[in-house]
């Protein structure tokens, strides 16, 4: 859920990110570093990548996480060294090269997912030195100071440089993000800013201070390459009417594709046929039929609403402290039947204030129309997110 329940207990955050469906493989990797009493509730979420697996059974072999279970994890596999993310380092669990994950069908079609910089733990080895085994940076020579936040191991304030000349230019791509409501798909500046944090600390090592740099260069590079993408497509190269939709929903930072017919191919209910979908590899794409297949301007913009519906559904999970959106506390009060579906049809019907999902003789969605308090509940949702509601 989005919030704790503040007339219950304290929430264990790692707990219920250690079992969310929607939680980066990085994060899980941070968690099985500090949390050993959660190996084996980490290895049952299939987000847990090969790796992992392994390093908890190898490291923890009383956790709950027998190496016979390793053949059986997800099939996420490393990417090679070089390619973008940090290596694995003998203390820390490896890190995972992509996100993917659960998501939302539309005609049988439309799971979504994040792709972003993976994380590594949190394993400084100066943070592990007792209190009196850190440098004490007060007793600093008169003819050598010391600035306090300034690690003093060469190859460890080496890195910390490399992160401090990425800050500036990732602070600037991310202000352009400021506002997005898919901002949590493009980009993964939760972790950032606690990389932030951690660069402030002189007792960080090296085995921290690496990844940290690391994941700047990737995350610098991926933002420069998604602000270039979303600044081209705001253009509206086609001209049409659903790609002036999408652009305009996530200020060219989501994309569209006319393939639906051979890509959202998963799960399609007998007689009915697929009109759109969201991949789980690619969370900010929305696939559909070509315009005059679909049918009227009616019909496309309400497909176009629904599938925008699932793509901010998924952004509100990752944006969420437990990775879990806060629609799911609207679900939880029974409304929209309890079903993501449900929810886009009504979040189509309350964008263009329609009481219907046919027009006559075109018919879509679940079948379902909401009724004025679950429009409500749409417009609130909305504007937690930013949303623009037209």
């Amino acid at each position: 859920m989005g919030m704790n329940d503040a007339s219950g207990p304290p929430r264990d955050m790692d707990r219920v990110a250690a079992n969310a469906h929607d939680v980066p493989p990085g994060v899980l990797a941070d968690i099985a570093a500090r949390r050993w009493d959660l190996h084996a509730e980490i290895a049952t979420n299939p987000r847990a990548y090969p790796e992992l697996i392994r390093w908890m059974g190898t490291v923890n072999p009383a956790g709950g996480v027998p190496p016979q279970s390793w053949p059986a994890a997800t099939g996420l596999t490393t990417a090679p060294h070089g390619a973008g993310y940090p290596a694995p380092y003998s203390v820390s669990p490896p890190v995972p090269a992509r996100r993917s994950g659960a998501g939302w069908w539309f005609a049988g079609c439309g799971c979504l997912a994040v792709v972003a910089v993976a994380l590594v733990a949190f394993l400084g080895l100066g943070a592990a030195l007792a209190p009196s085994e850190r440098p004490d940076w007060s007793e600093a020579a008169p003819d050598n100071p010391t600035v306090p936040g300034t690690p003093t191991d060469p190859q460890v304030a080496e890195q910390i440089a490399s992160f401090r000349a990425d800050q500036p230019k990732i602070n600037e791509l991310a202000a352009q993000l400021e506002g997005n409501p898919v901002a949590p798909l493009v980009a993964d500046l939760r972790t950032f800013r606690s990389d932030e944090q951690r660069a402030d600390d002189p007792t960080i090592g090296i085995y921290e201070a690496k990844p940290i740099a690391e994941r700047a260069v990737a995350l610098r590079a991926e933002l420069e390459q998604s602000v270039s993408d979303a600044q081209s497509r705001r253009a509206n190269a086609s001209g049409s009417l659903t790609e002036g939709i999408v652009d305009a929903a996530g200020n060219g930072f989501i994309d569209i594709r006319w393939d639906a017919a051979s890509v959202c191919t998963s799960g399609v209910v007998p007689g009915r046929e697929s009109i759109g979908c969201v991949l789980s590899a690619d969370p900010l794409t929305v696939h559909l039929l070509p315009e005059n297949e679909v049918g009227s301007a009616w019909m496309n913009q309400m497909l176009v609403a629904h599938e925008l519906a699932h793509v901010y559904q998924h952004a509100d999970d990752r944006g969420a402290a437990d990775y879990s959106g806060t629609y799911n506390d609207l679900f939880a009060q029974g409304l929209f039947q309890g079903s993501k579906e449900v929810m886009a049809d009504c979040f189509a019907l309350t964008y263009y204030d329609q009481w219907s999902l046919s027009n006559g003789s075109e018919s879509q969605g679940t079948g379902y129309v909401c009724n004025e308090s679950e429009r409500q509940a749409i417009r609130e949702w909305a504007a937690g997110l930013g949303i623009s509601m037209g």
